[in-house]
């Protein structure tokens, strides 16, 4: 289990890893994902994917803040190469961090689990903005 803590002087947050068991490493996050956290939360992130070997879950049911820096950070290290054959996965509990996926459209692009059922994407993501007359 390894523990990386954002700015020690400043709220931020905390990401706990566990395993890989089963080919999975778990992320466990807890705390504030803002502007001032995005560059360490990346680079914590980006560890996590080196030390699995098939699958990194990512846990923000503890986020108490989820910024745009938490939204980059999941978009990145998603994409990130050293991704290339291995799954990212998100559980995300709560409106804090759903709201925010689901605002840029990533609750469709992303492997989300855990979602409150308010958070669920809408079946036709590209249907009109506007219901027909």
């Amino acid at each position: 289990m390894e523990t990386v803590h954002g700015h020690p002087d400043e709220p931020g947050f905390t990401l706990r890893t566990e395993g890989p068991h089963d080919g999975e490493l778990v992320a466990r996050v807890t705390g504030t994902l803002d502007s001032a956290h995005g560059p360490e939360f990346q680079a914590a992130l980006v560890a996590a994917l080196r030390g699995t070997p098939e699958r990194l879950v990512v846990d923000l049911s503890e986020v108490t803040f989820f910024g745009s820096a938490g939204v980059t950070a999941l978009v990145w290290v998603s994409e990130h190469p050293e991704a290339a054959g291995k799954r990212v996965r998100v559980v995300a509990t709560s409106r804090i961090v759903t709201g925010p996926l689901e605002m840029t459209g990533l609750l469709l692009r992303l492997d989300v689990s855990g979602m409150p059922a308010e958070s669920v994407p809408p079946a036709d993501p590209t249907g009109p903005a506007v219901p027909p007359d």
